[in-house]
């Protein structure tokens, strides 16, 4: 005989850690979420989900034990954490001081909590530190300055894995800069559509 099923304090079946009990009937709960961000869509903020696609931008850097990463808009952590587990040293360049807090907090009182330091400011106007690869799942708003800067960097880190958010079709003037920029200095290795996480 299978168990029955319990609710606990009125919650749905359905909920997750980050929905927040509501006060509306059972039908009209379903239809929201309360997210414990609200994402600020001037900062171009989204949150990389999908642990598939966060393995593969780990797996493309192709990191050492002895690298040191730059990690720009680490959001909550879902690349950091991978990328903790592989490089000797994370430097996470975070905008908003709440998912500052958020990462932080989800390594601290492990082992990777002394080998993360996060950044608080804006990449485009931080001087970023020394560093081998750098990693970005990055705000679109900031995608083709980031692109120039890291191109005019005298010591350029030996990879860079870049997600952009939305893509423009190839006859847009967007798509056209940062491309040729890009595909001038260093023919990229790979490029791939993912699904939206």
């Amino acid at each position: 005989m299978g168990k029955a099923s319990t609710k606990r304090n009125g919650a749905s079946s359905s909920s997750t850690p980050y929905e927040r009990p509501s006060k509306k009937p059972a039908g009209a709960a379903a239809t929201s979420k309360n997210n414990v961000f609200k994402f600020n869509t001037n900062f171009g903020q989204h949150i990389l989900k999908n642990p598939g696609i966060a393995d593969a931008i780990v797996e493309k850097s192709n990191l050492k034990p002895t690298d040191t990463v730059l990690e720009i808009g680490p959001g909550t952590g879902n690349i950091s954490v991978r990328i903790l587990e592989k490089a000797k040293k994370l430097y996470a360049v975070e905008l908003d001081p709440r998912m500052a807090a958020e990462i932080t907090k989800r390594v601290m009182g492990t082992p990777s909590q002394k080998k993360l330091e996060v950044l608080l400011g804006d990449a485009i106007k931080l001087d970023f530190p020394p560093h081998d690869v750098c990693i970005s799942n990055t705000p679109y708003q900031i995608s083709s300055p980031l692109v120039f800067k890291l191109l005019s960097m005298p010591n350029p880190p030996r990879c860079c894995v870049l997600m952009f958010q939305v893509w423009p079709s190839p006859d847009s003037s967007r798509w056209s800069t940062r491309t040729r920029c890009a595909d001038r200095c260093q023919p990229p290795h790979h490029r791939e559509n993912s699904p939206s996480a």
